[in-house]
C-alpha cells in the first residue's frame, strides 16, 4: 500500500517525547507523581518505547515494499545529502546549547530557545536519516525486517534526548523562581530546635526525669500544690544510692511537703557528701534552707568544707550561697574560703563571681587581677578570666594590661577568656582587636578577626565600617570572619554587601555570599526579596541567578531564625 511510510514511523516517537517532556515539566513545575513512579521511570519509558516499535512494526507491514515509494526521487539516487542535512542539524543544536552555557544567556534560553531548537533538530536529523535507511532496505530482501532493525539505535535518540530537555526545562524553572526552600527551611529548623534544645540542657543543670518514680515526683514538684500525699515517696528516694533522676526530683519535692527537718535534713546532708552525681549533690545543698536557717546552721562545718577545689563547681556554688545567707559568720568563712580559690584555675571565674556580686568584695578581686594581668605574671589567665565579674564601673586599665588581653587570645571563639574580657571591656575591647586586624602585633589578625566576629558589639557603626574594610584583606581567613562581622551588622551592610556580590572578583563574591549567610536583621528582608526579585525570572542570566540564590539563601536562614 503506497504511503508516507517515513511520517508515521516517525510519529509515535514524536509523541513519547512530548510525553516524557510534559511529565518532567509537570514533576518539576506542578505536581509530584507516586513514589513508584520515581523508582520505575525508565521502565516506564522503555515500555513507551516498546509501544513505539510495535507502531513502527505494524506501519512498516501496512507498506510493505512501497516503503521508499513516498520519498523524493533525487534520494533515492543520492542520499549522502540527507546525511549532510542530518550532520548540520546536530551541530546547529550543539551551538544554541552552548550558547545557552554562556554568563549572558537568560533563563528562557534554557526554557524554551535549547528546547524548541533541539526537538525541531532531532526530528529533522531522525528524518534525514532514516530517509536514506528506507531507501537502501527497500532494495535488498526482508526490507521490513531490516529496516525495523536499524531504525532502532536512531530512535533510541528520542528517548535519551526529551529525558534530558526535560530536565533542562525543569532546572531553569527552578531556577527562574527563587523563593523559600521548604524542606531545607524545615528541616534547618529542625536542626535549630534541636540545637538549641541542646544548648538549653547544657546551660541549666537539670537532671532529666527518665524512670518512673522520676518522672511522678517531677510532676508533684512542677504542680505547684502540695505534695504531702508523696512524703513517703519522698523520703524513701532520698538516699545517696538512688538513681540520679529519682533522687534529683525527690529533692525538688521535697519543697511541696511537710517533712520535718530532723528527717529531712540529715538525708540532704547525706546526698551532699556521698551521691555521685553533682547535680544531684548542690540540688541537696540548695534545698537545705527550706528547713530554715537555724537548723542549717548546725551543719554549717560541712557546707563550708564543700568550699574547696576539690569539689564540682555547682557544688562550692551551691555551698557559698546558702551559706551566705546564716549569718556575718559564715558570710566570712565564705570570703576567706572564695579569696583563696582566686588563685586556682579551675575555680577562678566562680570565685571571683561570687566575691563581686554576692560578697561585694570587688576590691579583692580588682586588687587580683590589677596585680596579675602583666605578661611577667604566671596567673595572667586567671585574672583574665575574672574581668567580667568586675563592675563596669571597675574595669579600667592601662594599654599594657589589655595588650596583655589581647596576647592572651587562643582560639578566638566567643569562650576564649580573652575574648571574653575584650567583649566586657566594651568600646576599649573592640579598640584593640580592630588594631590588631590592621596592624597586628600582639597576636595573629585571623584570630582578632574572629574575636571581633564572635562578640556582639554594640557599636555597630565602628563595627560596619571595619567589616567592610577588612574584607579586603589578603589572608582568606581575616576574609572569612569579616564576613561574618559583616553579615551581623544587618540592614545598613545589605548595601556594602551587594556590592561584593556584584563584584567581578571571586574572593569578594565569595566574603559577599558568606556574608549574606549570616544575616539575621527583619529589617534586610524587604531590601533583599526586592533585590532577588531584580536578578530573577525569565531574563535573569547566570550571573544574576547566583546573585538571587545567595540572597535566597540568607532570607531562608531569617525566616528560620524567626520562627
Amino acid at each position: 500500500m503506497k504511503f508516507n511510510a517515513l511520517r508515521y514511523l516517525i510519529l509515535p516517537w514524536f509523541a513519547l517525547f512530548c510525553s516524557i517532556i510534559a511529565a518532567l515539566v509537570l514533576d518539576g513545575t506542578v505536581i509530584h507523581f507516586l513514589p513508584f513512579v520515581y523508582e520505575y521511570y525508565l521502565a516506564l519509558i522503555g515500555a513507551g518505547a516498546l509501544i513505539c516499535l510495535y507502531f513502527n512494526f505494524r506501519t512498516l507491514t501496512k507498506a510493505g515494499i512501497w516503503i521508499a515509494h513516498s520519498l523524493p526521487t533525487h534520494l533515492r539516487t543520492n542520499p549522502w545529502w540527507w546525511f549532510a542535512r542530518a550532520a548540520v542539524a546536530i551541530a546547529f543544536a550543539y551551538i544554541i546549547y552552548g550558547m545557552g552555557k554562556a554568563d549572558w544567556a537568560p533563563v528562557v534560553w534554557q526554557a524554551a530557545v535549547i528546547p524548541v531548537v533541539s526537538m525541531i533538530c532531532l526530528f529533522f536529523a531522525i528524518r534525514s536519516l532514516m530517509g536514506p535507511v528506507l531507501v537502501w532496505c527497500s532494495r535488498v530482501a526482508f526490507s521490513r525486517i531490516s529496516a525495523f532493525i536499524l531504525s532502532w539505535p536512531i530512535f533510541l535518540l528520542v528517548p535519551i534526548v526529551a529525558l534530558f530537555l526535560g530536565r533542562t526545562i525543569s532546572t531553569a524553572y527552578r531556577e527562574s523562581r527563587p523563593d523559600f526552600a521548604f524542606s531545607q527551611r524545615a528541616e534547618t529548623r529542625s536542626d535549630e530546635t534541636e540545637q538549641a534544645s541542646t544548648e538549653e540542657n547544657a546551660e541549666t543543670p537539670v537532671v532529666q526525669a527518665v524512670s518512673a518514680v522520676a518522672v511522678e515526683l517531677k510532676h508533684a514538684a512542677e504542680s505547684g500544690e502540695s505534695c504531702n500525699d508523696k512524703n513517703k515517696l519522698v523520703q524513701r528516694t532520698l538516699t545517696p544510692q538512688g538513681e540520679a533522676d529519682s533522687v534529683y526530683w525527690a529533692i525538688k519535692a521535697v519543697a511541696c511537703t511537710e517533712m520535718k527537718s530532723v528527717v529531712g535534713l540529715p538525708k540532704l546532708a547525706d546526698i551532699m557528701l556521698k551521691h555521685p552525681n553533682s547535680v544531684v549533690r548542690a540540688a541537696a545543698i540548695s534545698q537545705m534552707m527550706k528547713f530554715g536557717a537555724a537548723n542549717v546552721k548546725q551543719i554549717g562545718y560541712l557546707l563550708v568544707k564543700r568550699i574547696t577545689d576539690k569539689e564540682p563547681l555547682p557544688v562550692i556554688e551551691a555551698s557559698s550561697l546558702v551559706m551566705l545567707k546564716l549569718g556575718e559568720e559564715e558570710r566570712a568563712w565564705v570570703s576567706k574560703r572564695l579569696t583563696n580559690l582566686l588563685d586556682t584555675p579551675k575555680t577562678s571565674a566562680l570565685a571571683s563571681k561570687i566575691l563581686v556580686s554576692e560578697l561585694k568584695k570587688e576590691d579583692v578581686v580588682n586588687n587580683f587581677v590589677a596585680t596579675n594581668l602583666s605578661e611577667e605574671s604566671s596567673e595572667k589567665n586567671l585574672a583574665i578570666s575574672m574581668v567580667c565579674s568586675l563592675p563596669e564601673k571597675a574595669r579600667h586599665f592601662n594599654e599594657e594590661q589589655i595588650n596583655v588581653i589581647v596576647a592572651s587570645i587562643k582560639t578566638g571563639d566567643a569562650e576564649d577568656p580573652a575574648v571574653k574580657a575584650l567583649e566586657c571591656l566594651g568600646p576599649v575591647g573592640l579598640t584593640a582587636l580592630q588594631k590588631e586586624i590592621f596592624t597586628p602585633q600582639k597576636t595573629d589578625k585571623s584570630l582578632a578577626a574572629r574575636a571581633f566576629a564572635e562578640v556582639e558589639w554594640k557599636d555597630s557603626k565602628s563595627v560596619l565600617e571595619t567589616a567592610s574594610s577588612c574584607v579586603h584583606d589578603k589572608e582568606n581567613g581575616v576574609r572569612e570572619w569579616c564576613s561574618q562581622a559583616l553579615g551581623q551588622s544587618g540592614a545598613p551592610a545589605i548595601p556594602n554587601i551587594l556590592k561584593l556580590l556584584k563584584s567581578d572578583d571571586e574572593n569578594l563574591k565569595a566574603v559577599a555570599t558568606r556574608a549574606l549567610s549570616f544575616v539575621d536583621d527583619p529589617a534586610a528582608k524587604d531590601k533583599l526579596m526586592e533585590e532577588r526579585s531584580k536578578n530573577s525570572g525569565w531574563m535573569a542570566n547566570k550571573k544574576n541567578l547566583e546573585w538571587a540564590r545567595a540572597i535566597d539563601h540568607a532570607l531562608v536562614n531569617m525566616e528560620v531564625s524567626q520562627h
